[in-house]
Parts: structure tokens; C-alpha cells; sequence
């Protein structure tokens, strides 16, 4: 899947994010670096390849799933994307800071000192306001266990 969303190569030199495996890219404010929020559906389609669209919630309108259900994409009436959710076995970085397959306090920390300020839900998940992002426990009683998926959102 060369041209698909998961074939996206970040290298930044001096970050937690591995050189090498395939990295979807978190751009604050603007969504992923292949699928960005106000796209339309017909060209992540095109652009993304493969894909199963199913109906969240009755009268909601479609989501698209990409990548064998790793990665969901949400949109509007219009048909234009408003919300990225990725399962935590893919590859997903913000500012350099690999989100996924590492334990959930090294990325808490590496962010915050990065300059992103997290917060705790209350509930299950850690909430990256100033990014759009969302980070969600896998078990909250192991802080040692990788994030179980990463939600964007358009943010402002």
C-alpha cells in the first residue's frame, strides 16, 4: 500500500519517533499530513485506496475506515472530514513525539516537555487540547501499557 495513509514517512533527527516504519503525522489544527480536516470524502478515497464505510450511529452519516479498521475517518452533511480516530497498533507522532506503541508515561512526559500541556480526563483518557488530540488508556491502572487509539479534532 505505497500510496496509501499508512505510508507516510516522518524522520525528524533527535525524536522518539523511529526512522524507518511507516508514521502518520498529527498536524495541530489541520489533521493528519495525508488527510486534512475540510478535505472532501471522494478525494481521501481516491488518494487513500481501500476502505469500508460503515454507519456509526443511525442517521449520523458514514465513516470510512482505512488500513483494516486502523484508521477512521469521520465528515459532515457536506461530505468534509471532522474527525480522525486511529487504532494504537498504527504508528502516529506529534511535534516528533511517537504517541503510539510506547508506554503512555514516557509520552505524557515527552510531550509535556515538548510544550504540550496534557490533561487527564477524569475517565480513561488524556486530552491534548491545544492540539486537537486525544490519547486513550488502554487499561488505566497500567500507565506502563501504550495508548489503545489517538483522536484528532479540529481545534479553534
Amino acid at each position: 500500500m505505497e500510496n496509501g495513509l499508512i505510508a507516510v514517512w516522518e524522520s525528524e533527527r533527535g525524536s522518539a519517533v523511529p526512522e524507518g516504519p511507516s508514521v502518520l503525522k498529527v498536524l495541530p489544527g489541520v489533521g493528519l499530513d495525508r488527510a486534512r480536516f475540510g478535505e472532501s470524502r471522494s478525494s481521501h478515497r481516491e488518494r487513500l485506496g481501500s476502505y469500508k464505510a460503515f454507519e456509526r450511529v443511525p442517521g449520523t452519516g458514514l465513516t470510512d475506515i482505512y488500513a483494516d479498521g486502523m484508521i477512521m475517518l469521520s465528515y459532515d452533511e457536506l461530505d468534509r472530514l471532522v474527525f480522525i480516530e486511529i487504532g494504537g497498533e498504527t504508528a502516529v507522532s506529534l511535534g516528533g513525539t511517537q504517541l503510539t506503541g510506547r508506554p503512555l508515561t514516557a509520552v505524557l512526559e515527552e510531550l509535556t516537555q515538548r510544550g504540550f500541556p496534557v490533561e487527564f480526563d477524569g475517565d480513561s483518557s488524556y486530552v491534548i487540547s491545544s492540539a486537537g488530540v486525544e490519547l486513550f488508556a488502554s487499561s488505566t491502572d497500567d500507565a506502563d501499557e501504550p495508548a489503545g487509539g489517538v483522536s484528532i479534532a479540529r481545534t479553534g
